[in-house]
């Protein structure tokens, strides 16, 4: 009975020390393929882009005067005609975020991707703000400028700070994936970020066209 007892004992121990590891790994793999669909709407993007001469789409447009009450549809729907596929849209570890069905108007809808709009009005004239409407002659530093992330379903990350830095995310999908979570940038590459590394200050700023 004690070596049955030792040995269930030496059992559990394992199990309390794999069980996380299982996990982090099972959660691994579920970023990789959340980079994937990253990286097909990036590849969308460029389309736009391109047949829109040179501009990225706007976060959304509105038929009317009062946004979300007037029709309004936002990038997802702009771009959806280059990725024709709904689940490119749903991260594998937010799969409750998948509402958006590609139809208008989509501004209720939620997925599981954001575009950056944390710098979101430029009413201080210093440039801080974020690519959608912007021609890609406007990015300063492509490789360090978040176009789209991981976001607990609505359309746009926004900081409503304006032009103010020192954003650090405190959402939900943050941490998603293994205490951080996915960007896509404007030059295409996908990464896999803590909060705390996407920076957003005068020197520097991640969220801003103008770096």
């Amino acid at each position: 009975l004690i070596e049955l007892l030792v040995v269930i004992a030496i059992i559990a121990i394992l199990a309390a020390i794999l069980f996380p590891v299982f996990a982090r790994a099972r959660e691994k793999a579920r970023s990789t393929s959340c980079q994937s669909n990253l990286h097909q709407l990036g590849a969308a993007l460029v389309m736009y882009i391109d047949d829109y001469d040179g501009h990225y789409p706007w976060d959304d447009l509105t038929q009317g005067v009062q946004e979300g009450v007037d029709p309004t549809w936002t990038w997802r729907l702009m771009i959806y005609p280059y990725v024709r596929n709904t689940q490119i849209f749903v991260c594998p570890s937010a799969p409750e975020l998948s509402s958006f069905n590609a139809t208008w108007t989509d501004y209720g809808q939620a997925a599981g991707y954001a575009i950056n709009h944390v710098h979101w009005d430029n009413d201080l004239g210093n440039g801080a703000e974020p690519p959608p409407g912007h021609p890609i002659s406007d990015i300063h530093f492509p490789a360090k400028t978040v176009l789209l992330t991981d976001f607990t379903g609505q359309y746009v990350i926004s900081h409503f700070g304006t032009q103010q830095h020192g954003f650090v995310r405190s959402d939900d999908a943050a941490g998603r994936h293994n205490e951080g979570c996915n960007y896509l940038f404007c030059d295409g590459h996908v990464k896999w970020q803590r909060p705390t590394q996407i920076r957003c200050s005068d020197e520097e700023c991640f969220w801003s066209n103008n770096g």
